[in-house]
This record gives C-alpha cells, structure tokens and sequence, in this order.
C-alpha cells in the first residue's frame, strides 16, 4: 500500500450539515487546512488545496452518497492510483470517539464509501473511520447522521476530529503500521 498523496474527506456540503455527524471527514479537513496555514479552492466538483510538503486534500462538493464521482475525477486528474488515496469518513459501528485505520475493506453499509467502492471500481484504498456510535433510541440511521452534534458531545467529537487529523498525517510521514498501532484504539478524551 501507497503512502497517501490524496486525503478525500467527505461530508455533505452547505451550512446545515456543518456540524451533523456525517461530516465529520470535513471536520478533519478543516482541522489539516488551518494546521497547514492554507485555504481550500473550489474546483468544481471538490474544494482542494496541497498540505505544503504534504498530500492533496479534497472536500468533495457533492453530498455523500456521491463522492464517488467528485474523488474519481481528482484521482484522474493527478494521475495518482486508488492505493494512493485515504478516505477519511464518519462510521456508526464504532464508539464515539474511535478511531480505525485501514488499508482497504468493504462500504459496510456506509453510501459515501460504497460510491467510491463503485466509482473507482475497487476496495483498495485507505481509509480512515470516526466513530460517531450507533444511533439513540433506535432513532432513523439517516435521521441520526444529519443531526446536529449535541451540545455535551461537541469537545468529544473536536478531540476525536483532531486525533483523525493526526492519524492522517502520521501515515503519510511514518506510514500505515505506525498510524494503526497510536491510533487504532480508543482515544482518551
């Protein structure tokens, strides 16, 4: 498996979804873009911007379900293969506030991945899973994902979302292994 030279954090663009579960790929976003000093420039079907030193960056203008289309484009566009992009997405297996890394897998149920998985016609890529925890209450996966981060859960989610910043950029400069063993745990918060 590649080092990264494209992290594509999804999420579903515009001011309502801002800070609903299902963006927090572009909470990561923004955390490496002001980390690194620089601004997103929209292209079209993606906002990017070079990590100076670093990997493209992509916040697809598409919502989630698909960002398939808007990574295929910049992957053609640079000529980088899929092994040589990290996904980095909300995922509502894991516990709020974990993290897991892998270098491929499947959709697991998860739209924007699954469109990916579609668009580029393979699984071999990297990708990189917040977890946001299951929905409360048996309330609607789709309902719960689109809801607003709760006010007692928002320093949680901040910590997480810079904990996944974190992970992206340990494996660009340390590698997969070394971002799987800090960071494929339970984090403290």
């Amino acid at each position: 498996m590649s080092v990264p030279r494209l992290i594509a954090c999804l999420g579903n663009p515009g001011e309502k979804y801002k800070m609903t579960w299902h963006n927090a790929g572009f909470w990561v976003a923004d955390i490496l873009a002001r980390e690194a000093g620089v601004h997103f420039i929209n292209a079209g079907l993606f906002n990017a911007l070079v990590i100076p030193d670093g990997p493209d960056l992509i916040k697809p203008t598409v919502y989630m379900n698909r960002s398939g289309r808007a990574i295929a484009a910049f992957l053609d566009s640079k000529g980088y293969n899929a092994d040589e992009l990290l996904v980095v997405c909300d995922d509502i297996n894991l516990d709020l506030g974990r993290l897991r890394l892998r270098d491929s897998g499947s959709h697991g149920g998860h739209n924007g991945l699954r469109s990916i998985i579609d668009s580029l016609r393979t699984e071999l890529f990297s990708r990189l899973r917040l977890g946001i925890g299951p929905p409360p209450n048996s309330e609607d996966l789709a309902d719960y994902v689109l809801d607003t981060v709760p006010d007692k859960l928002e320093e949680e989610a901040s910590v997480m979302a810079h904990n996944a910043a974190d992970c992206a950029m340990l494996y660009v400069t340390e590698g997969l292994t070394s971002a799987q063993e800090r960071y494929n745990r339970k984090q403290d918060v």
